[in-house]
């Protein structure tokens, strides 16, 4: 089977570039439920055009509803894809396990495309979903050739690998980091890009390094390693940016197209917005320069450097050619940024480019000898030409007193238009074949081309532009409409399984990292421990458990340990009701909600649940512990020399607001944040919702888990805690996530 290169599109302009420079298929979304919320994005009649153009010409779409869904958006995101459907939509990429379940039990002619924001990364959680019925994995960008050339080998899923663009520094749906400084969850598409920002790295309380991008990955570009890739059957290649422009959309597509069909070709990407390109860990980047800490945005294509000034003009000695309209970033030590409205050549005369010396005023002076880079090539192209475009001849037939008839067969399926307008005898010049070619080949906004007419009237036939006009939009409406591939929805009958669920006991439960926090824990009579029965989110080792339960970090787990009774953690990303119900129908005991859930909405849901299924929800809330930032395959330490001791010492991140401690398990890093989750003076709310309150410990000690245990204990009895603000957070248990 061929690859797929897979384009972004955040705008219908950037959809035709994508769609006329090489793309196999576009991903893009609607105003609604994609996790690029702040993308310009689609309407749905902009949808319903692209829908046409791209099926006529045997190219397909995928819709990004790849957010999590709150209580009250559920029902409208299942008739929004009940619109999709309609439509024609190719596939949808979704993550909310609700409306994955949707897809695949009532719309199973769209393909359910399993987004990377679940967190697929191994062959279990490829299998998971295989099962359930999913069409496609995205799988992790976090995930070595070697791993995906396993799954590849060993599940007859497609998947589909990140090959081009930004890169995410935590695990995909496993940031918190903007929605608990912002409220803009990235798990809704409102990431804030606090990887993007400075911060100071800390050891042992004392300054290690100053302030830098430590976390601002570089862009991914696996160009080179495309025959690899291809080699193993990868079925789509995918290119990030939904949020980039159409000079980006159109180069990018473009270039990686000709280096998919000819793994000789080089491809000419600087001249687009990238940073500091990598070959990501598919490839095995060394984890201390995945990121330019110097560096957050675009780097640019370097074109030359600053020779000296003359009459307060800087003379520029050129490596590739500038121009008019050109933006320009001059490296300093604050990077200084303009477009070029003025250009003078080597004799100091106008021009509107240069290729060798230039002159160009730079109003804020910078130093001799500082390179200069282009950030937007104004020479890009962006007019569509016929080369993607499908090619079809019209014949045309009639005479005088009779319809002009158009014709024309794609795809083995004949068309055909009749005007209402009879034709006219000419007096004086009548209709000929290059007359009759030059109104029917105005075919701008559709995927064809007029290659040839059949010319079949009769010498003396005339006819006015508007009725000729009339009855090609006929012609090309018929053609549209067969290409949009709509569908009617079957009603289906919904048939809940039966689910037979007894409430338990109210109990504490703690998950924990260290033997000292287990033995603390055991000696406080605490008896559900996840401790080493905890598979977790990422580096997942599926091994032989003694314990009867288990508390799943992914998908992958709920696929191995069948027999076990599994508890679905928060990364799971669970905040409605259909989510809950649908994890205990494949196989959970209980589900612990997300950690972005507000204390309204957990009752929305609890409250929902138990109507639509006549119990209540097995829920487990986290009531305590420091939420989980990130967890990322990058090492903030390693690049500094501090590879091995990242148990020796304590290390964190520090902004101008708060500090973020670092702990490692294994070698993957996890962030965190300083202040703990602390609901214990909300207790009371909190128990008529769930009989299952756990209580998260990272790097407290045994003496401060038995301090935070004791005081549940004693509010659990009725005694009343006042808040620690100082020190401890409520989370978004008061602040709704947007």
């Amino acid at each position: 089977m061929k690859t797929e290169l897979l384009a972004p599109a955040g705008s219908f302009d950037c959809f035709k570039q994508a769609l006329y420079n090489g793309a196999d298929a576009i991903y893009l979304a609607t105003e609604r439920f994609g996790a690029r919320a702040y993308a310009k994005n689609l309407t749905l009649d902009e949808l319903q055009k692209a829908l046409i153009l791209a099926h006529s010409i045997n190219k397909k779409i995928y819709v990004t509803v790849n957010t999590i869904i709150k209580e009250n958006e559920l029902e409208d995101a299942k008739m929004y894809l009940n619109k999709l459907y309609e439509l024609g939509v190719d596939g949808v990429i979704v993550t909310d396990f609700a409306l994955v379940n949707y897809i695949i039990n009532n719309l199973s002619d769209m393909e359910a495309h399993i987004s990377t924001q679940s967190g697929l990364k191994d062959l279990e959680d490829v299998r998971f979903f295989e099962d359930l019925g999913a069409k496609r994995c995205v799988l992790a960008r976090e995930n070595s050739f070697e791993e995906i050339k396993y799954i590849k080998n060993n599940s007859s899923m497609p998947l589909e690998v990140f090959a081009y663009g930004a890169l995410c520094v935590s695990y995909s749906g496993g940031c918190l980091f903007s929605s608990l400084l912002s409220l803009r969850s990235g798990n809704r598409g409102r990431c804030s890009q606090n990887c993007r920002r400075l911060y100071q790295i800390y050891k042992d309380d004392k300054l290690f390094q100053d302030y830098g991008y430590h976390l601002s990955m570089r862009d991914l570009n696996t160009s080179s390693y495309f025959s690899k890739l291809k080699a193993i059957g990868i079925d789509s290649l995918k290119i990030e940016g939904r949020m980039k422009s159409e000079d980006y959309v159109k180069t990018v597509t473009s270039e990686l197209r000709h280096k998919l069909d000819d793994d000789s070709y080089e491809p000419t990407l600087d001249n687009v917005f990238h940073r500091n390109y990598t070959k990501g860990f598919i490839f095995g980047e060394d984890k201390s320069n995945i990121v330019d800490s110097s560096k957050r945005t675009n780097e640019g294509a370097y074109i030359g450097k600053i020779l000296g000034y003359e009459n307060n003009l800087a003379k520029i000695k050129l490596e590739r050619p500038l121009a008019i309209k050109d933006r320009i970033r001059i490296e300093a030590k604050e990077d200084y940024y303009f477009t070029i409205d003025k250009l003078f050549n080597e004799t100091k005369k106008d021009t509107n480019e240069a290729k060798n010396i230039c002159y160009i005023n730079i109003y804020n002076k910078q130093p001799i000898g500082s390179k200069i880079f282009k950030m937007v090539d104004s020479s890009i192209d962006l007019s569509i030409d016929n080369k993607y475009k499908l090619p079809i001849i019209i014949k045309a037939f009639g005479k005088v007193g009779a319809p002009l008839t158009l014709t024309t067969t794609i795809n083995g399926k004949a068309f055909n238009a009749k005007s209402e307008s009879l034709i006219l005898e000419s007096l004086n010049r009548p209709l000929d074949k290059d007359s009759l070619f030059k109104q029917l080949s105005k075919l701008n906004e559709t995927s064809f081309y007029l290659k040839d007419i059949e010319f079949n009237l009769a010498n003396n036939c005339f006819m006015v532009i508007k009725d000729i006009n009339e009855v090609r939009r006929n012609l090309i409406n018929q053609i549209e409409d067969y290409f949009q591939y709509k569908r009617t929805i079957k009603e289906k009958e919904i048939v809940n399984t039966k689910l037979n669920y007894s409430s338990d006991e109210f109990e504490f439960v703690a998950k924990c990292r260290t033997k000292e926090q287990y033995d603390a824990l055991k000696e406080l009579g605490i008896n559900k421990i996840y401790y080493e029965n905890y598979i977790p989110y990422v580096e997942a080792k599926y091994k032989d458990i003694e314990a009867n339960y288990i508390l799943a970090g992914n998908y992958g787990a709920m696929h191995y340990y069948k027999d076990k009774e599994i508890t679905c953690d928060y990364s799971f990303n669970t905040i409605n009701s259909e989510a809950i119900y649908n994890l205990l129908k494949f196989g959970a005991r209980y589900v612990t909600l997300s950690l972005e859930m507000d204390y309204d909405l957990i009752k929305e849901t609890t409250s929902s649940f138990k109507n639509k299924y006549g119990f209540n929800a097995p829920i487990e809330i986290v009531a305590y512990g420091r939420e989980n930032l990130m967890t990322t395959k990058y090492c903030p330490l390693k690049k500094h020399g501090e590879c091995g001791n990242c148990n020796k010492h304590q290390y964190y991140l520090k902004d101008e607001y708060a500090k973020f401690p670092i702990y490692h398990e294994g070698c993957i890093t996890h962030i965190i944040n300083d202040k703990p989750l602390n609901l214990v003076d909300d207790l009371d709310k909190l128990l008529p919702l769930t009989n299952k309150i756990r209580l998260d410990f990272t790097i407290e000690s045994k003496d401060e888990v038995k301090e935070v245990i004791n005081k549940f204990k004693n509010a659990l009895n009725g005694k009343k805690n006042q808040f620690d603000k100082e020190n401890d957070t409520r989370g978004y248990f008061k602040r709704p996530i947007l």
